[in-house]
Formats: C-alpha cells, sequence, structure tokens
C-alpha cells in the first residue's frame, strides 16, 4: 500500500486555481489592459472595437464602438473613469467609461495610431504611430504638449515609469 501524500502549501497553492476562462472575440486582439484599481475589470482591443470586461465574472459589461476603422491599444486611466484608444483613423479618441461617450478626439498623428498609454499623473497621453512619431497630449484642453521624432520607423510601443510622468519609453521597428 502506498503511503498518504501530505498536502503541501504549494499544493494547496496551485489547487485554487481554476480552468482558464476563453472569451472569443469577434477579430485579432491587439492589446488587453486592466483598471488598476478595483474591481480590475478588463478591456480587450479587438478589429473595430474595445471590449471591457467584468474582472469577476469574465461577462461583457460595455463595448466601446466609435470607430469606423479597426482600433488599437485600448487603455484606461488608473482610475477606471476614462479610456483612450488609437486607431487606423490617425487619431486618439478619449471615452468616458461610465456612459460610453466620446470626450475627446486628439488629432495631429498623419497615420495610424498603435500605441496609447495615459501618464500617471491622469491628465496626460502619450501616443505612438506609424508616422514614427510620438505626442505628448494634454487630456483636459486637448492639445499638444510635445512632439517627438526622431524614430526611423512605425512606434508600436510606449511605456511610462512608475517613477514620474515625465519618464517614457518608446520603441518602434
Amino acid at each position: 500500500s502506498r503511503c498518504a501524500q501530505r498536502e503541501t502549501a504549494e499544493g494547496k497553492y496551485w489547487r485554487a486555481f481554476k480552468a482558464p476562462t476563453v472569451i472569443q472575440q469577434h477579430g485579432v486582439v491587439s492589446y488587453i489592459d486592466f483598471i488598476q484599481d478595483e474591481p480590475h475589470h478588463f478591456a480587450a482591443t479587438t478589429a473595430t472595437r474595445v471590449m471591457m470586461y467584468d474582472a469577476s465574472t469574465q461577462k461583457l459589461r460595455k463595448q466601446f464602438t466609435r470607430f469606423k476603422d479597426i482600433a488599437y491599444s485600448g487603455c484606461f486611466r488608473h482610475d477606471g473613469k476614462v479610456l483612450a484608444a488609437g486607431g487606423e483613423s490617425k487619431l486618439v479618441r478619449l471615452f468616458d467609461v461610465q456612459s460610453r461617450s466620446m470626450l475627446r478626439q486628439l488629432e495631429g498623428h498623419t497615420r495610424a495610431v498603435r500605441a496609447v498609454r495615459f501618464a500617471s499623473d491622469r491628465v496626460h497621453v502619450i501616443s505612438g504611430s506609424d508616422d514614427a512619431t510620438v505626442r505628448w497630449w494634454d487630456v483636459s484642453t486637448g492639445t499638444q504638449i510635445r512632439r517627438l521624432d526622431g524614430h526611423q520607423d512605425y512606434v508600436r510601443a510606449v511605456a511610462g515609469s512608475p517613477a514620474g510622468s515625465e519618464v517614457w519609453a518608446t520603441g518602434s521597428y
């Protein structure tokens, strides 16, 4: 007869996980973002929309569908009250998450906007585009504060440092 195995803390930890949930989307998923504050809902940017899901139930809560063409990089402000997204339309769109109404359209890029992120100060957005530029925006006024040139190709990644809203890294092909 085999000896009964003792239950370990690590074994209990791993057995607590449930099977993964698969949520079918309408097209290619280009970005996923979680709200940093409770209850940590998440959004998937796919095709011409950004889909917001409940973190507990994985059920669809809201759809942001004001895109005539492909949407990219739908991301939440840290408090989850505003959503920003780029797209093939050359715009950065800002939405009120509660009402889904469009708050602003930030214009200036000349090609598709593939990367968008909020700064930690909650009042600025950075965007990267196929026009090889990175732009720094004031959300409250909708104005471009800074244009950063220097990339030789499409900008595909932007990331802000948690150390401060003025420290950013960007990447391109």
